[in-house]
Formats: C-alpha cells, structure tokens, sequence
C-alpha cells in the first residue's frame, strides 16, 4: 500500500449548517434594526434556528449592497441566506411559511437560486408583489410562484448552497436585487417570487443617487453582455445573444475572413 504523506480528505456532497437561516441587514438606523429584530422573534426566528448579523452604517456607509452583502454571505451559517432591509417588519407571515415556500420551490425547480416577494421578469409588463407598505395594503400582485429575472431589494432569500455573490465591479444601495439574479441566471440557477407577505414601511424614492446607479449598472452590464470573439487555447469563438451571428460567425471559414476585417477588431477590443 502507498502511503500518502499529506493529511488529505475528500469533499462531501452534503453540507451540515449550523441553522436554517442567516439574516443579514444593512443599518444605518439601530432602533429601527431593533423593531426589526422583534418582528422576527414573533415570526418565528429566533437564535436557536437563525444567526441573526448585521453590517453598521450607523455613522458613515462602510458597507453597500455589493461588497458589503459579498462579506456577509460568504460567512453565513445558515441554509438560506436572508437579506432584508432594516423598516421590514414580519407582521403577517412568519418562518413555517418561508420554509414551506421553500419547500414548494425546492419541489418544482431545485435548480433555484434566488427569492424574493417582489420583482419582474423580461419588459412584458410582468410584475409580481406581495407586500403591504404605505402605498398598498396587503397588495398581492401576479401568480405566485413567478419566475423573475430581477428582485427588489428589500427582502430576497439565496440558497447556500448556490454559492451566489454580488458582482465584485459595483457598488452603491441599488439594483444590487437585479445584480444578483443576473448572476444566478449566468450560473444555471434561477430566481422566483414568492407568496411571503411582510410589511415594509418605505415605499423606496427615485432620487439622484437612484438614476446614478441605475446608469451605472446599465453601463457595467453593457460590457458584460456585449458580443464578443474569444480565443481559447485550442479554438475561436464568437458569443452573443443573437442565435443566428452565433451560428454565421463560429463557421471556420466565415470566422476566417472576418479576422481580415476591422469588424473582428472592433468587437474584440471593445470594453
């Protein structure tokens, strides 16, 4: 028998947590994280089946919706991950309910990453909600479960298992909901709301700050989503959303002439 000298195990398929769930919340407001903790006690969440963290804004915003949620996620115990904004107030439905939305999704798509209890799919006109806030009392809006490609911000739950993070290239309080299913999608998973009614006391504002982030974010996507050739170590390729170029431009012959062209150049050196 050969005798290996390192100390080397093997990795596990099954993964045991030290709870069901993680909360995680942005506070810049300790008396308003404080209600918020209430609520989750009544709710069901407690410290024997949830950790309970959060990331301290009260004096200055050293942490935001990207890289602050990244360092709180990748040290969470829990099974699921819940970020929830510090005004949600669990009024209406509690933890049995999670777990069973939960439960329902697993059987349906065990393939999901993200929920959330607010969001929107492709620009349909499809937007699905379930809330109370001081705008809609007790609004429930679409069939639930929805599949979505974007989530609102103020409560959204990730499997662990999943292994999501935020892009690491923005930052900032906003669309880090969008963010986060755009990363899921590219990843294989996808993204739901569900049936979870909770309080939220703001309705959010469209300020400055807002459209700033907003263009940000379109312009980070438009670099990660713009066509592009790429070269591997053992062929070409050239990747879009359009099925038809995708087919056109990885023949070896038209890929050919089109390294002649200042068309390959362009595309390949752009940012």
């Amino acid at each position: 028998m050969k005798i290996n000298p390192f100390n080397v195990s093997s990795i596990s398929n099954s993964v045991i947590y030290d709870y069901d769930f993680s909360i995680f919340t942005l506070v810049n407001d300790l008396i308003q994280y404080n209600e918020l903790l209430q609520s989750c006690d009544k709710a069901g969440f407690n410290h024997e089946n949830t950790e309970f963290c959060y990331l301290n804004n009260a004096e200055h915003n050293l942490h935001d919706g990207f890289s602050g949620l990244n360092r709180a996620i990748h040290i969470a115990k829990g099974k699921y991950i819940i970020l929830v904004h510090q005004d949600i107030r669990f009024n209406f439905d509690g933890i049995e309910i999670l777990k069973k939305r939960i439960k329902d999704i697993e059987k349906r798509d065990p393939h999901w990453g993200v929920l959330g209890n607010a969001g929107g799919n492709f620009d349909l006109g499809e937007k699905f909600i379930r809330i109370s806030d001081p705008s809609n009392d007790d609004l429930s809006f679409g069939a639930f479960p929805a599949a979505a490609h974007s989530l609102d911000e103020n409560f959204i739950v990730l499997k662990s298992s999943s292994l999501l993070a935020f892009s690491n290239d923005m930052n900032g309080f906003h669309f880090y909901g969008t963010d986060i299913c755009q990363q899921a999608i590219f990843r294989g998973y996808s993204c739901y709301v569900i049936d979870f009614h909770i309080l939220h006391l703001s309705s959010g504002k469209k300020d400055t700050n807002y459209f700033e982030s907003k263009q940000r974010f379109i312009n980070n996507y438009r670099r990660k989503l713009s066509a592009r050739f790429l070269r591997t170590t053992t062929t070409r390729i050239y990747l879009s959303g359009s099925q038809f170029l995708n087919f056109l431009f990885n023949k070896i012959n038209i890929l050919f002439i089109l390294r002649k062209t200042k068309l390959y150049k362009l595309i390949s050196l752009r940012k």
